[in-house]
This record gives structure tokens, C-alpha cells and sequence, in this order.
């Protein structure tokens, strides 16, 4: 039958031949590089994604996507449609030494890339291979940017569990940023912004009245905390990065010492702290002079955000990203 055909059908139909036999030979080599066995902890997702940022961090975290509290996680998201992927990786309960075991689940893997391989077939075929920017991507891209959030239950005093000695803390935080800023680490990632948070004030009277109210103190200490915000900013001062010290910034507000009418920040009642919620009896801290000091306008508890706290956090975040990266300040309109 070949014979009967001209020599230009001859050679085309030859062409389509290797044409399918190469394309086939590439799929399964795509195949049994991938196929078989559950991707390992921490892989890579071969799919073409915005870009990202991460939200790495405790409960603190966690809440941030909460849209009753308003969340700071949730307002990024909510800014950044379109335009940055905003992922909530919040542990509840974790300490910086729980962050470095979840590390490789939360910061990419880059696999080996597989374009080249695809290149080399089409050239041996004689084609022009695709421009590297229309190419279905091999990998996700590396985050945009990183908020590193964590030191709030490192604070907590021993014996509980979550206790995590200072200068354990201190080398912990290293150890997170080293983990995308070594060249020698899996998930070095030298484009990735990172932007480091302390801990937030913690309301002493509102622990007491927790104290007074179960039987027992909660274990977190103002003053404690306090040395592990410094650390924070110490970490972020030796590695060059900005840094949010969202504890001094809650003390200050608190105790008039800043103002904040630059960041366009405005106190949502539905974040206050009531006496009623601690069974102390009808006082409204919106309308009446607090027992709390007015740690109440930013923690729901004494620990946690609250509606007010988590304003002021995404307000503080968004003046960093415009003043260090201004290249990632979203669209306000």
C-alpha cells in the first residue's frame, strides 16, 4: 500500500508516526515518574497557580479567616482576589517547635523540571519549542511572600507542654527563615518576601479573670511575652527582614503612647471585650470605663484577636507590604 503512495505522503505520514511515537514515549515517562504511589509530605502540586502568600502561624493564625472576628487572613484574601492566592496555614496551638516539624507541608518543594525534556523532543522533531512563559507550569511558583506569626504559646510558662524556652524560640525563628533562605535547604526560595510578626500584648486582668473564673491561670504573662516579641524583632534585625512588632503596638495604643490615624484604623465594636462574657455582670467596655485596661479594643480573651486586634494587624500588614515591597501592594480600590 505504501508503495501505490507518492513519496511527499511517504514522508508525512512517516513524520506523524514519530510525531505520535515520541509524544507517547514522553507521556510515559510523565507517567512513571508520577504515578504509583501518594505524593510524599510536603510535594509540590504539578498545577499552574497565582501566586501566593502564606499565612504560617498558631490559633492566632487559624482565626484569621474568621469573617465574624475579621480576620486579617480573610481581609488578605479578600484584597488580593485575582491576584495572590492567600493560604491560611494556622495551627491552633502550635509553638515555633511544632512549626519546624509542619514546615515541609507548608513551604513548596520544588520538583526537578521536566521542560527540558519536552524542549529536547521537539527539537529532535525539527519544532521550535514554546516560549518557557506559555508553557503549562512544571511547578507552583515559590510564595510571593511568607508571615511568619508564631510566640504567643512559646510564652506560656512550664510546666505546661507548650512552653518553649527563650533562646529556643530565638533559634527556632531562625531555623524557619534559614529554611527558605539557605541555598542548602529544600525549600530555598531566595524570591520569596518574608515578613516576620511578634506575638501580641497579652491582657494580664483579663488572664486573672480567667484564673478567677476556672481555677487555674492560663499561663500567659505580659511582661513573659514581652522578651519573646524582642526576640522576634532581634531575628528579623540579623536576617534583614521587616518585621511587625505587633506587641508594642498594642501597648502603645493602649496606653496612649501611638496614634494610628496614618494606617486609617477604626475600632470595630463587635471585637470588644465585655465583663459579661466573664460572667462579671452587664459591664459594656464600648460605653463604660474597662477593667481590662483596654486590652479589650484587640483581644477577645487576653490572648486572641479579636475583631479590633485583627483590624489593626491587616492594616499594619498592608503599610509593611507597601513600604518594603511596594511591587505587592494590592489595589485598595
Amino acid at each position: 500500500m505504501l508503495l501505490e503512495l507518492p513519496l511527499s505522503s511517504v514522508v508525512l505520514y512517516a513524520a506523524v508516526t514519530l510525531l505520535l511515537a515520541f509524544s507517547g514515549l514522553y507521556l510515559l515517562s510523565r507517567f512513571s515518574d508520577d504515578a504509583g504511589a501518594a505524593p510524599a509530605p510536603g510535594s509540590a502540586i504539578e498545577y499552574p497557580l497565582y501566586g501566593t502568600l502564606i499565612a504560617f502561624g498558631d490559633s492566632i493564625t487559624q482565626g484569621g479567616s474568621s469573617t465574624d472576628d475579621r480576620g486579617f487572613v480573610a481581609r488578605l484574601a479578600d484584597i488580593y482576589t485575582r491576584r495572590l492566592d492567600v493560604l491560611n496555614r494556622g495551627f491552633s496551638g502550635y509553638t515555633s517547635r511544632d512549626a519546624l516539624s509542619v514546615a515541609p507541608m507548608v513551604f513548596p518543594t520544588m520538583p526537578l523540571q521536566r521542560k527540558s525534556r519536552l524542549a529536547a523532543i521537539q527539537r529532535a522533531l525539527g519544532l521550535t519549542p514554546a516560549p518557557e512563559d506559555l508553557m503549562f507550569p512544571e511547578r507552583p511558583q515559590p510564595p510571593h511572600l511568607c508571615l511568619i506569626f508564631f510566640g504567643t504559646n512559646d510564652a506560656r510558662a512550664a510546666p505546661n507542654a507548650q512552653h518553649v524556652p527563650l533562646e529556643d524560640f530565638r533559634a527556632n525563628i531562625r531555623r524557619l527563615v534559614a529554611l527558605l533562605r539557605d541555598p542548602a535547604s529544600a525549600h530555598y526560595s531566595p524570591k520569596t518576601r518574608i515578613l516576620l510578626i511578634t506575638p501580641p500584648a497579652v491582657g494580664d486582668r483579663m488572664m486573672d479573670e480567667l484564673a478567677r473564673r476556672d481555677g487555674r491561670h492560663p499561663g500567659w504573662r505580659n511582661a513573659v511575652t514581652k522578651h519573646y516579641a524582642q526576640a522576634v524583632m532581634e531575628a528579623a534585625e540579623e536576617a534583614k527582614l521587616p518585621a511587625i512588632d505587633l506587641w508594642t503596638w498594642i501597648e502603645d495604643l493602649v496606653h496612649g503612647n501611638a496614634a494610628i490615624d496614618g494606617l486609617s484604623f477604626r475600632v470595630n465594636a463587635e471585637g470588644n471585650f465585655t465583663a459579661t462574657d466573664f460572667g462579671a455582670g452587664g459591664l459594656d467596655a464600648a460605653s463604660e470605663p474597662s477593667p481590662f485596661e483596654g486590652y479589650e479594643r484587640f483581644l477577645s480573651d487576653g490572648l486572641h484577636l479579636s475583631a479590633g486586634g485583627n483590624e489593626l494587624l491587616y492594616r499594619l500588614i498592608i503599610a509593611k507590604i507597601r513600604d518594603a515591597w511596594p511591587e505587592l501592594s494590592p489595589s485598595m480600590e
